[in-house]
């Protein structure tokens, strides 16, 4: 899930006792491959965000018991992103494995901050959706592996909607006339919100809708393309409703944020599979808990379904690790076995980490199979199956991913406040984010000049066909008129 997220509701919250004897107990067993032997007694250190680390390493030891694993927990999101940078620059410092988020691999596989560890968890990779393995992968090598993901659906609450006569949207455009029809009948709620301080989820959204912000093309070169007609479509799909007033521009985990779903003022918010625990629950009250899940809206009625992915980590292995190997091996153990996946899947609060595993297997647990006080007693694993095996897999991440961020804040909010438009604000990211490519060394082609170059030699093709075909036609008048004076002069001579 979103590490910041994570962070700010784990310490608001006590976790429960639960030993970890209990939460074995109730693992259930799942496809997982068969781990080869390692007979050295090492120490490793692990830098996780997530909570119950020390069940998961007891679990871990019961097949590696000569691997000590050391949990640090030096925060989460810019926190440890900025101090893994500085230890791995440094050439000391840095752990054996680091808890890392899919966007922010390239830049520490850039940096050369990460091992390729694929002649030691190759085993593992016909676990994992082909998206996520491709999230850990660049040029044939494998540098973490996936761990938790954040599939899209879109959450709603079953007593604003049976009130309102309101259907659940399986397209965008019945998601916006949702929004007017709800918003019409009750100018003081939103059919939902748009957080324009978080990118993350903004991004979700545009890989849901095709964009491809990124494209690497060689090991230095990448194609950069964040204006692309794909994100326009969505940015601006989003612009108009919160022009209208259907929908919110917010910024999210703030105090007036917090206040408004509280009260109700939304009856609906496209989320991760992870947003029923770190964004619904937290915060909604008696009368605004009756939430339910169901497939993120689809862009084309009849279309291909397509999900995008908000969140989610992995773990890698740094070059400053002694002993790679065993920090792979317990890379893959984690995230494959069946006792600790099925620790990722239980609730914080029981013992687990509360996370929605990247093992493909995982939704055979019953831990995520069944009915969830957060959505109301509904079971949502049928909707997150399909959002998981349905997400786009030629998305990928930059190196840059923290700049665009910021550049996603700036501009988003701009265009929010009606200072520019949603095209601009996506043009002046993508002229921004190429210039900082290019100063950071990288070989950069600019999508959306290639795209301008193309269409502009396109009209000049066409202006120079226009030019030739209207002297095609000039000739043949003047053929025309001459044949005719001729045959005009025999006939008087005649």
């Amino acid at each position: 899930m979103k590490s910041s997220a994570r962070l700010a509701l784990v310490s608001g919250l006590t976790l429960a006792s639960m030993s970890f004897s209990q939460v074995v107990a109730h693992a259930a067993t799942i496809p997982q491959p068969q781990y080869p032997s390692y007979s050295k007694n090492v120490t490793i250190t692990w830098w996780t965000w997530t909570a119950n680390p020390n069940n998961v390493i007891k679990a871990f030891n019961q097949v590696y018991p000569n691997i000590h694993v050391v949990p640090q927990d030096i925060g989460s999101g810019s926190k440890e992103y900025t101090k893994l940078a500085t230890v791995l620059k440094s050439g000391s410092g840095a752990p054996d494995v680091a808890q890392i988020e899919y966007q922010m691999l390239p830049k520490f596989i850039s940096s050369g901050g990460l091992q390729d560890i694929s002649k030691y968890v190759n085993f593992t990779q016909s676990y994992f959706p082909s998206w996520t393995w491709n999230q850990v992968s660049q040029n044939g090598k494998v540098y973490a592996v996936p761990e938790d993901i954040g599939q899209m659906a879109l959450f709603y609450r079953t007593d604003v909607f049976k009130k309102y006569g309101i259907t659940v949207p399986t397209t965008w455009q019945q998601f916006a006339d949702d929004a007017n029809k709800l918003h019409t009948a009750n100018p003081n709620m939103y059919f939902s919100y748009l957080p324009i301080n978080d990118p993350g989820e903004i991004t979700g959204l545009l890989w849901q809708g095709g964009a491809k912000l990124f494209q690497q093309t060689g090991p230095n070169s990448w194609n950069i393309t964040i204006n692309s007609p794909q994100a326009k479509k969505v940015m601006n799909f989003w612009g108009s409703l919160i022009k209208k007033g259907d929908v919110q521009a917010v910024s999210d985990y703030t105090p007036a944020w917090e206040t408004a779903l509280a009260k109700g003022e939304y009856a609906a918010t496209p989320g991760a599979s992870w947003s029923p625990a770190y964004v619904i629950s937290p915060y909604v009250k008696p009368g605004t808990n009756n939430w339910n899940a169901s497939d993120i809206p689809q862009w084309q009625q009849n279309g291909t379904f397509v999900d995008g992915d908000w969140g989610g980590a992995t773990n890698a292995v740094t070059t400053q690790s002694k002993h790679p190997q065993a920090a792979a091996l317990f890379a893959a153990f984690i995230n494959t076995a069946s006792s600790t996946v099925s620790l990722s899947g239980t609730p914080y609060t029981a013992g687990g980490r509360g996370l929605y595993p990247a093992d493909k297997y995982a939704s055979q647990l019953p831990q995520l199979n069944s009915a969830q006080s957060d959505l109301a007693g509904q079971n949502p694993q049928s909707v997150y199956s399909k959002g998981a095996a349905s997400v786009n897999t030629s998305f990928q991440w930059s190196p840059w991913t923290d700049y665009v961020y910021n550049q996603m804040t700036v501009e988003f909010a701009n265009a929010a406040s009606g200072k520019e438009t949603w095209d601009q604000a996506l043009d002046n990211i993508q002229k921004n984010t190429v210039a900082f490519a290019k100063t950071e060394g990288y070989q950069v082609v600019d999508g959306s000049a290639a795209s301008s170059s193309a269409s502009s030699a396109t009209g000049q093709a066409a202006s120079s066909s226009s030019h030739v075909g209207e002297i095609v036609a000039i000739v043949v008048i003047v053929l025309i008129v001459g044949g005719a004076l001729v045959i005009w002069r025999r006939r008087r001579t005649s």
